[in-house]
């Protein structure tokens, strides 16, 4: 085989020129790990461009908004429900409000019990406490000793509960 090869060299004269090889294929392994590379170079580059929208953070809404909008619907109802009905839901509104914003567990107290605690607490000054006292005081009439009420008077007590939830802090 040496012999061959040495012959067609020696018969080749010196001034022609070899012809251009093919290229040199690597083994198909290779090819495959060039592939991989270039889509895992698309895949990063696309990931740093894409918009990635970052979730929204929504916050709960305070007590105190909490109660503003639970007040505006019981305000649309006051021709149309009793003046039981509304106390009752104005007492509980007031309630909730102040056991989600200062942690005195008003809803399930009576309302001497609740009165008493409020007046340990630092968060309410003597006016406030006498305003929710008067306040509380007009809605147990009407809702236990059944003292007759119109449109005014849930009026009024809506304007005492809207009062409050404005003035507290």
């Amino acid at each position: 085989m040496i012999w061959l090869f040495l012959a067609q060299a020696t018969s080749k004269s010196p001034d022609e020129i070899e012809d251009i090889r093919p290229p040199i294929l690597g083994p198909p392994a290779f090819w495959v790990v060039v592939l991989l590379a270039i889509l895992l170079a698309f895949a990063i580059l696309a990931y740093i461009l894409w918009p990635n929208p970052k979730p929204r953070v929504v916050r709960p809404p305070l007590p105190k908004e909490i109660a503003r909008s639970r007040l505006e619907k019981a305000k649309a109802r006051i021709s149309l429900a009793s003046s039981y009905e509304f106390s009752v839901e104005v007492s509980d509104i007031l309630r909730s409000f102040i056991e989600q914003q200062f942690g005195i567990k008003a809803v399930h107290q009576t309302t001497i019990e609740f009165l008493a605690e409020a007046s340990q607490t630092s968060h309410f000054d003597l006016a406030h406490q006498e305003k929710l006292r008067h306040f509380l005081d007009s809605c147990d009439a009407i809702k236990f000793a059944r003292v007759a009420a119109g449109q005014a008077e849930s009026e009024n007590l809506f304007e005492q509960a809207s009062a409050f939830v404005e003035e507290v802090k």
